[in-house]
């Protein structure tokens, strides 16, 4: 048996190749390169100079004028505390206690800001609930 030396064996010569595939590349590769395309391409919109700013005042009156929404808004909002006055009344009367101060809240919302209403169903409704505070406002103020 003979020994050649440490480190050698005699399996086959390996051979080392460079780290670069010349023929394909793999799928991360891919998209490692697409993506610093991509940020070079961002990064070249992004240096280009930003143009007058010439509508300013315009944006500025355009965000103080009323629109439908903010009108929305309130709208709701006064339905909202309508709602609230109507369930602590509904409370109220199967508690058998019904509170006057909410009785009167309910019926001076329900009479308030009715002139803009254009739904008569709306109407309706409103005036039922205005009608429905003023009759247990009676029948407290007349069982005292």
């Amino acid at each position: 048996m003979r020994i050649s030396g440490p480190g050698k064996t005699d399996a086959p010569a390996l051979r080392k190749t460079s780290g670069k595939k010349k023929s394909g590349s793999s799928g991360f590769t891919d998209a490692l390169a697409a993506g610093d395309a991509a940020d070079a391409a961002s990064a070249s919109r992004a240096a280009q100079p930003v143009g007058p700013v010439a509508a300013v005042d315009a944006l500025l009156a355009l965000q103080e004028a009323p629109d439908a929404a903010s009108g929305r808004s309130k709208g709701v909002a006064r339905a909202e505390e309508m709602l609230a006055l109507l369930e602590d009344v509904r409370r109220g009367i199967l508690l058998g206690a019904i509170p006057r101060s909410k009785l009167r809240q309910l019926a001076d919302l329900a009479r308030r800001r009715r002139e803009g209403f254009v739904d008569p169903a709306l109407d309706s409704i409103l005036d039922d609930i205005e009608l429905r505070a003023e009759v247990e406002l009676a029948k407290l103020e007349s069982g005292e």
